[in-house]
């Protein structure tokens, strides 16, 4: 299998090189202009830092390919427009050189995001079909991308994944909340008892390339993540477990969190940087839910996940501490 992997030396991209190249598959990873391998060091990929602004240039690296997994994306960026850019602009970049290839197009599985839906109804579930409400720009980029994708799909085979946080070795996201309780506390904006859907890394992985060899989920759009939905209390309670250590729990009130995400913004454009803290972020994090359903997905492409939240935290936590990240 001849498998492309872009933002291949990120957080997940990573991790799904290292078990494509542990399956025998051949690799070709791509990155932004100027990345280094950084995780990828010393595996045995063709390397490319090309960037997703040129179709002509990805056509000649996508097209041998068997599968196509889109990794690349912001989380956060300087100004939406920076995130529209590699976002959805990339996507489609992606899409165009697919469908130009002059024998049979690679599948895409796309890694998008519950961001680009929005919180559930009270009471409900997000599923593969709820009707979106993106409430950032960064959900709506990865919606907009969602749409490119459907656009080109008399021509391009693809699927699209959608996650909750993921969470794992080489995360530098959620490893914040691991880092706050080692030292004795956890900071939230926003309620504790919130509702949210999370994976671990490895299932992660295991979904996309379930999605990827699947018959079934040829056009189809599936969300990947455990099957029981945990509070976000319940996730620092696991890490306290994994770190044997009891955290103070503190809540930052949403109506002080906002104006301390615009200084935070102002800040960042000062510094031309992108914020950690943004109003984006606020308004995501202030939702009671962001659960999402799997059954479709684990009946349709067989997604099974093999870390429970215990077992996932605690491995991430072992991994933590062994390379001193804690």
């Amino acid at each position: 299998m001849r498998a492309v992997v872009t933002g291949a030396a990120g957080f997940v991209g990573s991790h799904l090189v290292e078990k494509l190249l542990a399956r025998g598959d051949e690799v070709i990873c791509i990155e932004r202009p100027g990345a280094g391998r950084g995780w990828l060091e010393g595996l045995d990929v063709a390397f490319h830092d090309c960037g997703l602004d040129d179709p002509q240039a990805l056509g000649k690296i996508l097209c041998p390919a068997d599968v196509v997994y889109h990794l690349a994306a912001l989380t956060e960026a300087r100004n939406p427009a920076e995130c529209y850019k590699v976002n959805t602009l990339g996507t489609a970049n992606v899409m165009k050189a697919a469908a130009g290839c002059s024998q049979s197009p690679p599948r895409i599985v796309f890694m998008s995001s519950l961001a680009a839906v929005g919180p559930p109804a009270e009471g409900c579930r997000l599923t593969g079909d709820t009707a979106p409400v993106p409430l950032s720009h960064y959900g709506r980029s990865k919606l907009q991308a969602e749409a490119v994708i459907h656009a080109y799909g008399d021509r391009v085979p693809a699927v699209i994944c959608r996650f909750p946080a993921v969470y794992g070795p080489r995360d530098r996201m959620v490893f914040k909340l691991f880092r706050m309780v080692a030292s004795g506390f956890a900071l939230t904006i926003g309620p504790w008892d919130r509702q949210v859907s999370v994976v671990h890394s490895a299932d992660a992985v295991d979904g996309l390339v379930a999605a990827a060899e699947s018959a079934a989920a040829n056009h189809r759009t599936y969300n990947i993540a455990y099957p029981d939905p945990i509070t976000w209390g319940e996730f620092v309670q696991a890490i306290g477990r994994a770190l044997g250590r009891r955290p103070v729990k503190l809540a930052v009130p949403v109506a002080a969190a906002r104006p301390i995400a615009l200084v935070a913004e102002a800040a960042a454009w000062v510094g031309r940087h992108a914020a950690a803290l943004n109003r984006d972020r606020v308004r995501e994090l202030s939702q009671d839910s962001w659960v999402c359903d799997v059954m479709t997905t684990r009946r349709e492409i067989g997604f099974d996940p093999r870390y429970s939240l215990d077992t996932g935290v605690a491995a991430t936590a072992v991994w933590l501490r062994r390379n001193q990240w804690i």
